[in-house]
């Protein structure tokens, strides 16, 4: 059973690929046209698609809710990002070989402890988990004070900024999906009209095209928009 959003992600892919399709085409014609001494002299026929506007019926079977304590966005609670912030930072004190008495790191926790009270919200109101993070970093790098030399600070903060990423990444959890009935026959026995859904989208085309870019390192390709 498909989920809604790969449904219509799959339905934007179709459309682009027949744009892409009618434009081999166009190349095929414009070649047909080149070698005719008559159609040489006139324009080559090219069709783009500005605007499609569709109508998708569906059935919505059910949601694929998260789990309990976890919220609809993915994204992980407030106490698991304080224990993965915990593991990042004594990982780079230990790097940096920065040396922390019990005083030091009790008021590292203590700060911490405030501001994972002040930044929890309920489930449909969390914070991204970049800005708990990058909160986190900031006050704790304030408290640590004179332990960490001025001109090594700022290195020190985007180390763990860094590192906090790739580690959360690894804790996001899938959203919320929507898993529904999109063929014909599956619409047609899942009952009165009642049932369906119709998602009236209206697409409009743009487009890339590739350009080429100096830089230090030499020419680069890169897309922009048309």
């Amino acid at each position: 059973m498909p989920k809604l959003g790969d449904y219509i992600g799959h339905l934007l892919s179709e459309i682009a690929i027949a744009r892409m399709q009618a434009d081999i085409e166009s190349v095929r014609i414009a070649e047909l046209y080149a070698d005719h001494p008559l159609l040489r002299s006139m324009p080559v026929p090219r069709f783009r698609m500005p605007d499609v506007e569709i109508d998708v019926p569906v059935v919505v079977k059910g949601l694929e809710g998260s789990p309990e304590g976890e919220s609809s966005s993915g994204t992980p609670p407030i106490a698991e990002i304080r224990k993965v912030f915990d593991k990042v930072f004594v990982t780079a004190i230990t790097k940096e070989r920065i040396t922390m008495t019990a005083a030091d790191k009790k008021r590292v926790e203590a700060v911490i402890d405030r501001r994972t009270v002040a930044l929890t919200r309920p489930d449909d109101m969390a914070i991204g988990a970049n800005r708990v993070a990058d909160d986190f970093i900031a006050n704790t790098v304030k408290v640590m004070g004179e332990l960490i030399k001025p001109e090594k600070r700022a290195e020190f903060q985007e180390t763990l900024k860094d590192t906090m990423r790739i580690e959360l990444l690894k804790s996001i959890k899938p959203s919320t999906r929507l898993n529904v009935l999109v063929t014909t026959g599956e619409i047609r026995e899942a009952g009165p009209s009642e049932v369906i859904t119709h998602l009236r989208l209206k697409i409009s085309e743009e487009a890339f095209e590739w350009t080429s870019i100096e830089t230090d390192e030499g020419k680069k390709d890169r897309l922009v928009i048309e």
